[in-house]
Formats: C-alpha cells, sequence, structure tokens
C-alpha cells in the first residue's frame, strides 16, 4: 500500500503531539475538549492581523463578532462559520482566520458564536447561522455601512454551515462561498480518505464519531440535508464556490466529491487541495508555513468572487 504524502512540518506536528501522550480528545466532556482546542490555538496558530479591528455584538440568537478591515463603507459581508464538529470552537479559536479573511478580501467579516452539541443538538447551529444571516442582510448599525450582499465562509462544520446559509439564501443574497475542508457527509462512510486518514492525523473517525453523537442525537439527523448535504441533490441557485481540502484529512473526498458535483452542474467552483498537510490546518498556520500561503491563495481566489 502507497503511503500518503506528509510534509516534514506536519509530521513534526504528529510526533510532537504523538508524544505528549494523554487522553483521546473524544473521551473527554465537552467543556474539556473546549480547553483543549483554545490551547491548541495558542500553540499552533498565527497572531491576528495587524490593521483590522474587530468589536463583539449581540446576534438575534446568539454574539457575534464583527470585524473591519479599514473604514466601514456599503458593501457585501462575509459571514464566517467556525469550525469543531458543532461541539468545539468559537469566537477565539478563529479569531486569526477571521482577521486574515478581513485583510486580504477587504470585506467586513462578521463571525458567528453559534449553540453547539451536546447542550444545544441539531438543528441549533444551522439555525443561529440562518438568523445571522437575515440579521446582518438587514445592514444593522453596527456594522457602521449598508450591507449590499453576503458571501459565507467557514471551515470543518463551519463550512457545513457555510454551505447551508448559500443554500438556503441562494445566489440571490449570497455572492460566493469559501469552503475549506467542509463535512459534508456525517454518515462516517467506511472508504476513500475517511477510512484511509481515520487514524493518526488529530482528527479521526472516533472524534467525527464523538462530535455527530453530541450534535446529531435524534434519528435521521445525521442524513438530514443539513447535516449531509452530499447525501442529497445539490441545491439550485447556488453561488460560486471555493473549496480547500487537506490531502491527510478523513474529510478530504467530501470537499473533492463536492467540487465535483458542482463542476458538473455548470457552476463555477475553484477547487484547491493542501498536499501533505491535515485537518485543521486553517487555525495552525504558526506551525504550518506551507498552509498560510496555500489558505491565502484560496482567500484570494475568494476575495475575486466577491468583488466580482
Amino acid at each position: 500500500m502507497e503511503q500518503p504524502f506528509v510534509l516534514p512540518e506536519t509530521a513534526a506536528v504528529l510526533a510532537g503531539i504523538a508524544e505528549q501522550g494523554g487522553p483521546h480528545l473524544a473521551d473527554l466532556s465537552a467543556t474539556d475538549m473546549r480547553a483543549v482546542y483554545l490551547q491548541m490555538g495558542a500553540l499552533f496558530d498565527v497572531q491576528p492581523e495587524e490593521g483590522v479591528r474587530w468589536t463583539d455584538i449581540d446576534g438575534p440568537s446568539c454574539k457575534l463578532r464583527a470585524y473591519f478591515p479599514g473604514a466601514a463603507a456599503a458593501g457585501p459581508v462575509v459571514l464566517y462559520m467556525h469550525g469543531g464538529g458543532w461541539v468545539i470552537g468559537d469566537l477565539e479559536t478563529h479569531h486569526p482566520v477571521c482577521s486574515t479573511i478581513a485583510a486580504l478580501t477587504g470585506c467586513r467579516v462578521v463571525a458567528v458564536d453559534y449553540r453547539m452539541g451536546p447542550e444545544a443538538p441539531f438543528p441549533a447551529s444551522h439555525d443561529d447561522c440562518i438568523a445571522a444571516a437575515e440579521f446582518v442582510l438587514g445592514s444593522p448599525a453596527e456594522l457602521e455601512a449598508p450591507v449590499t450582499g453576503l458571501a459565507t465562509a467557514g471551515d470543518s462544520a463551519g463550512g457545513n454551515l457555510a454551505f447551508h446559509v448559500a443554500a438556503m439564501l441562494g445566489a440571490d443574497k449570497v455572492k460566493a462561498q469559501l469552503l475549506v475542508y467542509p463535512w459534508l457527509d456525517c454518515t462516517a462512510p467506511d472508504r476513500g480518505s475517511y477510512k484511509a486518514f481515520g487514524e493518526g492525523f488529530i482528527l479521526d473517525a472516533k472524534l467525527l464519531a464523538r462530535f455527530a453523537a453530541d450534535y446529531l442525537p435524534a434519528d435521521g439527523d445525521a442524513t438530514s440535508p443539513a447535516a449531509s448535504p452530499l447525501l442529497h441533490p445539490l441545491p439550485a441557485a447556488l453561488p460560486p464556490a471555493v473549496i480547500l481540502t487537506a490531502g491527510l484529512d478523513p474529510l478530504r473526498d467530501q470537499g473533492r466529491a463536492m467540487a465535483g458535483r458542482m463542476a458538473e452542474a455548470g457552476m463555477e467552483v475553484h477547487f484547491m487541495e493542501a498536499k501533505g498537510l491535515i485537518h485543521g490546518l486553517a487555525t495552525m498556520r504558526a506551525a504550518f508555513p506551507t498552509a498560510d500561503r496555500i489558505l491565502r491563495r484560496a482567500i484570494g481566489v475568494f476575495a475575486d468572487l466577491v468583488s466580482g
């Protein structure tokens, strides 16, 4: 069996984590998992972009954080949904990446601190993101200038949420979507990258199963169009997309499949894959210089779609 390509920077991080040992993340309480995830960001992520200011605001159902790359002016806003399996992650874990998107697109960015499982199971996260999108489109005073349209972005479970908002609102309201290693099939397929990288690459099959159990506890939740859009027909009137996958990610094939489906439907889709890197690259850029370059390239293409 051919061995996967692993960048030296990836191998070093994986070896360091393995040496530390400790319990599996999936065996911790949700509270402890969240604390560990926040600590990982402090260890592995970059600092926020200079020149980008931010402020926390009250949304209709959850807290939001607005980023301004300069003086506010009328234009589109990027709505960002953080990753973490709908169980972990928050405004702090994805603070640097949101500032990077604001700096590179020149757009205001609004990050959504949506409710999560197990305290708030499906469809709480999805509902909060739709509510946040409608709130932003209403040009709230906190955004300091009129909102002329929306673009969606997110990583992992946040990529799922970004796709969901784009699918529900359609291309008339959403100009573009940026999906970073999106989770698009929650049924744990026993094949392809899900099986090949199911152990040993931080995000693994056990952790994905824990996330699904916490957020999708009811029968049918995991196979619903919102949780697993890859199992259903492609919605009509989707906006153009940029999809970035990681080569050593159990979710890699899901992003590949969605990009292929969009292309077959005649959509504009830009697909990029970060060879030799793992799931989580967007929030581990201090440890993965290659990831920083690739993510910035993806955001640049996304910026072109948003401004077009």
